[in-house]
């Protein structure tokens, strides 16, 4: 655990932001550190993605009382060396409205957080109640690790509807998947066939086809061109791959995360559970078997 200044315990009036003046200014992989129980899971993946983007690790503990940093790790029942590299806080106050003021006063790359599937108040989406209530208050992206993960990063799913807002806020994934050495596997889910009419520049692909072998790889490449690099900044030397869904789109989304054994699926979130695009995310959510990247648009 890094000590001195910079890993000094903070205690701030839960109405106030973090107020470290000692924090450095770049940005950071950011693991709340609440409960009973260590997210061990999450430390580990977020080791892995802050190595990849070469960013600091960051780690908010929440006490109804204020502790010492060294404390932390006996606190969280791990051991003194799991926590190496970490800068620690320790935080008084409402642990989501503590993350969430932190997150929009201080650059943070992404907020990693362990799920618990067996959580209860959590608005359905099968996460548990802290990561649910992480998900709608926080405005950067919010990395959702399930118990039992073990950290990969080379394949990732990237499921895309059509529209320029959702790709609007692709460029975090894009970066990561840079970063870490990933594939991106891009789908374009069924319901953008509807996306025209819904929204300003949205593409859906052609209903009928003469002549495939040209057709499709001139669509994919425009869309992709359009999509991924020119709205969502993916740089270009990302491998990518395209696919096509039809039906559903919560269920091609865990089709395909299932078939192409996907290590990471990306979820742009409108801000809505109660409408068409927030009940395909609630139901990603509720049902995917691996990590989940939540990315709010």
């Amino acid at each position: 655990m890094k000590r001195g200044e910079e890993a000094r315990a903070l205690v701030s009036e839960a109405d106030e932001a973090p107020q470290s003046e000692a924090r450095p200014r770049r940005r950071s992989v950011l693991v709340p550190l609440y409960g009973r129980r260590a997210p061990g899971v999450a430390i580990e993946m977020a080791r892995v993605v802050a190595s990849a983007l070469h960013e600091p690790l960051h780690g908010m503990f929440f006490s109804p009382e204020p502790v010492a940093a060294s404390e932390v790790p006996r606190r969280m029942q791990l051991s003194p060396s799991a926590l190496d590299g970490f800068v620690i806080d320790v935080e008084v106050g409402d642990p989501v409205e503590r993350l969430a003021a932190f997150a929009e006063r201080y650059p943070t790359s992404f907020l990693v957080i362990e799920t618990d599937p067996e959580g209860q108040n959590d608005e359905g989406l099968g996460v548990g109640d802290f990561a649910a209530r992480l998900i709608e208050a926080s405005k950067a992206p919010v990395l959702l690790v399930p118990p039992g993960t073990t950290p990969r990063l080379e394949r990732i799913l990237l499921p895309l509807d059509g529209t320029p807002s959702t790709a609007s806020a692709l460029e975090p994934a894009g970066e990561l998947a840079r970063q870490v050495g990933a594939s991106l596997d891009i789908l374009l889910v069924g319901g953008a066939r509807n996306a025209p009419q819904s929204e300003h520049g949205a593409m859906s692909p052609p209903q009928y086809v003469d002549q495939p072998q040209h057709e499709w790889p001139a669509f994919s490449d425009e869309f992709l061109h359009r999509f991924l690099t020119g709205i969502g900044h993916c740089p270009e030397d990302v491998p990518t791959r395209f696919h096509l869904g039809a039906g559903d789109p919560a269920d091609q989304i865990l089709r395909h995360a299932g078939d192409l054994a996907s290590h990471l699926t990306v979820l742009v979130w409108h801000g809505h559970l109660d409408d068409r695009h927030g009940s395909v995310f609630r139901t990603v959510l509720q049902r995917a078997h691996g990590p989940v990247l939540v990315l709010r648009c």
